[in-house]
């Protein structure tokens, strides 16, 4: 059987997060990151060529761009696209808001970076069966 990629764009405005990202991730087999992208604009973009499993995002985008913007419009827009939200704001509020606008799951960059690889390798099955 052949493995089917499940694709993973990156939304934050930091290029060198965005490398530990893909590192991080290319480690997480059958993972493929299609697109990465540091604002709104760019990230809806992205999200629509590329129709990504899976979107990576910061609570903080370039300028001032909001991750929540970018959730609103998946959720309204590609409901089966998960987003994953790593953000510097552990605060338990800013969690409970984007897991109730309907992020996935919500890990604090200082202290939970590792977490997205395992949300991936937990969910793998799951994300490739879609396809």
């Amino acid at each position: 059987m052949e493995l089917v990629a499940v694709k993973v764009v990156l939304v934050d405005d930091s290029a060198d997060i965005q490398r530990a990202l893909s590192r991080l991730l290319s480690d997480v087999n059958g993972v493929e990151i299609v697109g990465c992208a540091e604002d709104v604009r760019g990230a809806i973009a992205v999200i629509e060529q590329c129709r990504p499993d899976v979107v990576v995002l910061d609570v903080g985008l370039r300028g001032q761009d909001r991750g929540i913007d970018v959730l609103n419009q998946v959720v309204a827009r590609h409901p089966e696209i998960d987003v994953i939200v790593l953000s510097n704001f552990g605060w338990e509020a800013m969690r409970e808001a984007f897991i109730a606008a309907g992020a996935r799951a919500y890990f604090d960059k200082a202290l939970e970076f590792g977490k997205v690889a395992e949300w991936m390798r937990a969910r793998m099955t799951d994300l490739a069966a879609r396809h």
